[in-house]
């Protein structure tokens, strides 16, 4: 049903990390507790092509918790004195230039009875997008679905580690609906070298502060993961001089050729062009379709598929993220087209997810082979034209995934009528195995096409000598009688005995 692709490196992970967008905040009102907040990108909740920079965040704001423990540490009072969250409850945040703001607005406390101003303690704990899952309006039913409090160890990976009243997001995935990301805001982050080899990164909370003129400042963390979509920073695999509508969108494609410089280039008008048409990329099937067996994860374990939308929990003291049973993939599947409206009958999919750049895109009419796009080449460029729907994973689970490409490939021959170009359309296949799913983490995937020249060889036969069957005119009566044929290594002719 399908061909194997020949992927060169089926699949290059490039991991991003967050988009350092930053805000300060000028307070006028030195007792009032006021928020500042950086941030990355994502999608939320108002639509699936939503870009959250931090102007979305601006809009959409970001939910605190905080608890006041008196003069005890936040981690003493949590244990010992069943402390909660009587400051602040999924307060939202919002900004309006140039301040972070929310209301009602809450003030520090002050020193009371010879204390010092370090004595009195509150403690703060974000996560964005701001939910609210009581609103009657919401759709509540994946996303941010709503807030639970519970004990908790302090360090997950510690059995021994103490254990305190902690915070949660409870969060769902959903398997038909675009997923909603989800963010952690902490304070600071370390990174642990002494390992050099393994550095490791460590994160503290605004936990324990104290009256000051400083704003409580959030940096967010993606808490999931995601495959394609947009990053922050430069188009790395976009050709400034093609169409500015090119985002990194982390689905990238190249041609290979066997050849290590083609005799004519790719993209040139009297060279070759090869141009997409269409690309599926989707969750694996449980079993596959040709050979009938189980597919595996790149550990070789059968996958699985949850049978219903699966659910997790953000604990907003520890930034960690775990589901709330045993980690299954989510099933997922998305196409990009040429054609936005998919108007061509050829297409099974009446509503793509995504159109292909235009630099790479099949047209819908092919006027002459000076008008194609530059299509693919032996340098990598993204295949999307805008932000697609980019599809969240699971941290902690391996997923496989399928990817189908279908493209034309065309070379320039004048000596080929009034077309003046040879075409080949193909559809290939892939199948990529990750390894566990890392939080924060952006995966892309970089398609290699196999493009191999055709070429030829040739040889030419020697002569040989052998075995020669020749007429000897025995009886000199100048014709073949019976016998006369005779096999001789020399080439001998009868000639009649007068000449």
């Amino acid at each position: 049903m399908k061909k194997s692709v020949f992927f060169a490196a089926l699949a290059a992970l490039v991991l991003a990390g967050c988009a350092k967008n930053e805000t300060f905040v000028n307070v006028a009102d030195q007792d009032a507790v006021s928020f500042g907040a950086y941030s990355g990108r994502t999608i939320t909740k108002a639509g699936p092509t939503d870009d959250m920079n931090l102007d979305a965040l601006k809009t959409l704001g970001f939910g605190v918790f905080a608890t006041y423990t008196g003069t005890d540490a936040f981690e003493d009072a949590a244990n010992d004195k069943g402390a909660k969250d009587d400051f602040m409850y999924n307060q939202q945040v919002t900004y309006t230039d140039p301040d972070w703001v929310y209301s009602p607005i809450k003030y520090w406390p002050n020193p009371t009875n010879g204390q010092t101003a370090d004595a009195q303690k509150v403690s703060f704990f974000a996560y964005a997008p701001y939910a609210d899952p009581a609103a009657a309006t919401a759709d509540n039913s994946y996303g941010i679905t709503g807030f639970s409090t519970a004990v908790a160890n302090d360090d997950p990976t510690n059995p021994s580690s103490p254990t305190h009243l902690h915070n949660f997001v409870n969060y769902k995935f959903s398997k038909d609906k675009p997923n909603v990301d989800l963010m952690w805001g902490y304070k600071e982050k370390t990174i642990d070298t002494t390992d050099p080899a393994n550095p490791v990164a460590h994160y503290t909370v605004n936990n324990n502060l104290t009256r000051t003129t400083d704003k409580v400042h959030f940096k967010f963390m993606h808490l999931l993961a995601k495959l394609g979509g947009s990053w922050e920073g430069t188009s790395t695999y976009a050709d400034p001089a093609d169409d500015p509508a090119y985002v990194a969108n982390g689905l990238v494609v190249k041609a290979n050729a066997e050849t290590i410089t083609p005799t004519i280039g790719f993209g040139e008008n009297d060279g070759t062009k090869i141009t997409i048409s269409k690309i599926v990329i989707g969750s694996a099937p449980a079993i596959d379709a040709i050979s009938g067996q189980p597919v595996t994860d790149i550990d070789g374990n059968a996958i699985s598929y949850a049978t219903d939308d699966i659910a997790g929990k953000l604990d907003l003291y520890t930034g960690e993220f775990k589901l709330d049973g045993t980690a299954q993939n989510i099933q997922f599947k998305q196409t990009i087209t040429n054609l936005v409206d998919d108007t061509n009958t050829a297409y099974d999919e009446s509503n793509p997810d995504s159109e292909i750049a235009n630099r790479l895109k099949e047209p819908a009419t092919v006027t002459s082979f000076a008008a194609l796009p530059k299509g693919v080449t032996a340098t990598a460029v993204n295949v999307y034209q805008d932000e697609s729907n980019p599809i969240i994973l699971v941290p902690g689970t391996k997923p496989v995934v399928d990817i189908e490409i279908t493209y034309i490939v065309r070379t320039y021959d004048e000596k080929l009528g009034t077309k003046q170009y040879s075409e080949v359309p193909q559809t290939v296949f892939g199948r990529i195995k990750f390894a566990e799913i890392k939080k924060n983490t952006k995966y892309n995937i970089v398609m290699i096409l196999g493009i191999n020249d055709v070429k030829f060889s040739a040889e030419v036969e020697n002569w040989e000598t052998g075995v020669n069957q020749v007429w000897i005119d025995d009886n000199h009566n100048g014709t073949v009688d019976a016998g006369e044929m005779h096999d001789t290594t020399d080439t001998e002719i009868g000639l009649p005995d007068n000449l």
